[in-house]
């Protein structure tokens, strides 16, 4: 198969559209053609070799990510080799399903250990998703004539500054909704521009994500995840309850959801499963947020201005979108940044 041929084809299994994944190649190479012929550059002609094999190793709260590292690794035309979680990933395993035959022959998936160790020895590249204790140790097998691209774990978080059209809760509670708020785009943290009230966007916020949930009830969550968040519930509880500073409120008779109110304005990590919590935005957003600096991946904007989405992105990460598409990365975006 062609680019074109692949481009058509993974259009119709992804979200991504024909237009964008030949953008994607015309961005990244100069020209649509570079897998498939010669092309001019400068004054010499050219033709782009695609890495080969690449072996993905996935984590099991990334369905999204795995089904775009993979896209692109069948849109250049390599053979990949896949590393499952031994859960397996649903979405992800449809999404090869419905790979057409030419497709599915470039794609070899194993949830064995042995086996994908014997693989990163063979591999051209390796992306890689996963914990930092993860990465390190898969860090150590890789030589030096690999390619080794590390996705490790990250921080999102929201920045308000008006809302003047009051739509600014529904669209937060799309980005912490979406995934069940898992993976490394949904916002931990909301900081809401004081004129805006912080704590009344909060309680809409509860108000948005009790529509969302009541239409559809996350999945279920391990032990683990529920005893995380149902922990995390009851210390805020309690704080509530002796400290006007702190408001909670949550999901009735479970654990679907929930929002903290505080206002301490220092970065404050959640237990995921959509429990979010919304502070005050201060002066000065860098200090604040300091305590996670290097691990912060999107910050999502509203309203989104390219200049005050310049001066955010002083304070980390390597993306800063629009509120409501956190969980919606573009077909350009680099993940984790350049590599």
């Amino acid at each position: 198969m062609k680019t074109r041929e692949r481009a058509k084809a993974l259009s119709s299994v992804t979200e991504f559209s024909f237009e964008d994944l030949i953008g994607l190649v015309n961005k990244e190479f100069g020209n649509p053609n570079s897998l498939d012929e010669f092309v001019e550059y400068g004054d010499i002609f050219v033709k782009a070799k695609p890495v080969s094999p690449i072996l993905h190793i996935l984590a099991g709260n990334t369905p999204e990510a795995a089904i775009q590292s993979l896209t692109r690794g069948l849109l250049i035309g390599a053979y990949n080799q896949v590393k499952l979680p031994k859960q397996g990933i649903k979405d992800f395993d449809n999404f090869i399903k419905n790979l057409p035959s030419e497709l599915i022959s470039l794609v070899e998936t194993t949830s064995n250990r042995k086996v994908a160790d014997d693989w990163i020895n063979s591999a051209s590249a390796v992306i890689a998703f996963g914990s930092d204790e993860t990465l390190m140790q898969i860090a150590e097998k890789i030589h030096p004539s690999q390619i080794f691209i590390p996705h490790n774990h990250k921080i999102s978080l929201a920045v308000i500054d008006s809302d003047e059209n009051l739509d600014a809760a529904q669209l937060a509670a799309i980005d912490i909704y979406s995934h069940d708020q898992r993976g490394c785009l949904s916002p931990h943290d909301i900081y809401v521009c004081p004129k805006i009230k912080p704590r009344s966007f909060a309680s809409r916020l509860a108000n948005e994500l009790n529509l969302l949930n009541k239409k559809k009830p996350p999945e279920k969550r391990t032990t683990e995840e529920s005893a995380a968040i149902d922990h995390l519930r009851r210390s805020y509880e309690f704080r509530a309850c002796n400290d006007t500073s702190v408001q909670i409120w949550k999901s009735e008779n479970n654990l679907d959801w929930t929002v903290v109110y505080e206002d301490e304005i220092q970065f404050a990590q959640s237990p995921l499963g959509q429990f979010v919590f919304v502070k005050p935005l201060p002066k000065d957003l860098t200090k604040a947020v300091s305590i996670i600096g290097e691990s912060i991946s999107t910050i999502a904007l509203h309203p989104f201005k390219l200049k005050r989405a310049e001066s955010l992105i002083l304070a980390g990460g390597n993306r800063v979108c629009p509120l409501g598409t956190s969980q919606k990365p573009s077909t350009y975006w680099h993940h984790d940044g350049y590599q």
